[in-house]
């Protein structure tokens, strides 16, 4: 006999019976083991695990209620006819709910009837096999595309990163000879977001984009820029424009650009996303744009004033005032920090928000920290 043939287990107290199903059905080339009660039934099964299982309902040591319990517990795919010689409503019902495939009553006058329920429970079994292959396969598939995504989009976030922070460094190195700059006002910014009570998404995008606050400074020309006495009007109203360029350069795409890109490819549309500007580059273009606003109306290049400036901005240009003053610079030696704290204090509700004044005040010592660690 093949050994790959479905291997049936007949558990059942009466000899005669599972002696004619074993003749029958090995002429079909069905294996057949036998088991005379529940309780060697269950070693049986847990042995040899056969792929289907024909069990009586009435036998000593352990019944087939018991049987189909510790079955349907520890292989609910392997299929479990019950074969009894009680024809009680009631004693099928209990069957089907414990986790019989079929319910048949012996004796079985025709065994063809016993033949037909076994094959169709083995192919519904096979079915059910098949059906969760496909499922676990398409879950692995879905798992190893869900990984490949993360890790493109991971790669493209690391890619922005990367230009974000070269760009800020590109335009600090113009008037700033070791760029750290960016480095203190990025770390300074973290500190006063966090001590805002901003969300860590918040913080976490303000600090990543705020090395972008002077990008403008690409488009100065360096006899403006550079420039080691005060700059006249002229100059002033350029360098003021620092604000808008910075704006442009870090301008999305055309929307009609997204769009021709997004009928191109899938990988367009997972690159650009939903929206049609990333939360990073949203934030970093607010701080190009508003981080000289003043808290009195004052600055420029809108004349915002108050909570109409964006937070993001507030901290950044609280942030970036404080480095300026404690830095060198082509036109100014660095204030010492005692200055430094009397001059930011001095502009607390006209230059800067009041309330991110006294935030940081409140952390001094881990900006004071900070200052030590990057200076120039």
């Amino acid at each position: 006999m093949d050994a790959t043939s479905p291997l049936i287990l007949t558990i059942d107290d009466e000899s005669s019976i599972r002696e004619s199903f074993r003749h029958y059905l090995e002429d079909y080339d069905y294996r057949v083991i036998e088991a005379a009660d529940g309780r060697e039934g269950i070693e049986l099964f847990r042995q040899h695990k056969p792929d289907l299982i024909l069990v009586d309902l009435r036998m000593p040591e352990l019944d087939g209620l018991e049987v189909l319990d510790i079955i349907s517990e520890e292989a609910p795919e392997v299929p479990v006819l019950v074969v009894s010689g009680t024809g009680i409503i009631s004693d099928a019902i209990e069957a089907i709910h414990r986790g019989a495939w079929n319910y048949l009553l012996k004796p079985i006058e025709d065994l063809c009837i016993l033949k037909h329920a076994i094959e169709k429970g083995l192919e519904r079994a096979r079915l059910i096999r098949e059906n969760l292959e496909y499922r676990t396969q398409l879950e692995e598939k879905v798992a190893l595309r869900t990984q490949q995504l993360e890790s493109t989009n991971r790669l493209l976030e690391q890619t922005r990163l990367q230009m974000i922070h070269g760009l800020g460094h590109a335009s600090e190195f113009r008037d700033n000879e070791t760029g750290k700059h960016v480095i203190r006002v990025s770390k300074y910014a973290r500190i006063l977001a966090k001590a805002y009570g901003l969300s860590p998404q918040q913080v976490d995008l303000i600090h990543l984009s705020s090395p972008m606050h002077d990008i403008g400074k690409i488009g100065i020309p360096d006899h403006i820029l550079l420039k080691a006495e005060g700059l006249d009007a002229d100059e002033w109203a350029f360098m003021q424009q620092h604000c808008e360029i910075g704006v442009k350069i870090l301008n999305n795409i055309p929307d009609d650009e997204i769009a021709c890109y997004r009928s191109h490819t899938l990988q367009g549309s997972e690159y650009f996303g939903e929206t049609e500007e990333s939360a990073l580059l949203s934030c970093a273009k607010s701080i190009a744009a508003y981080h000289h606003e003043r808290w009195d109306g004052s600055g420029y290049p809108e004349g915002l004033s108050g909570t109409d400036i964006p937070i993001e901005a507030r901290i950044v240009g609280l942030a970036d005032m404080y480095d300026v003053l404690s830095s060198s610079r082509v036109y100014k030696s660095a204030f010492n920090e005692q200055k430094c704290q009397q001059q930011i204090r001095a502009a607390s509700g006209t230059y800067l928000d009041p309330e991110l004044v006294e935030l940081f005040f409140a952390n001094i010592d881990e900006i004071l920290a900070i200052k030590t660690k990057w200076a120039d």
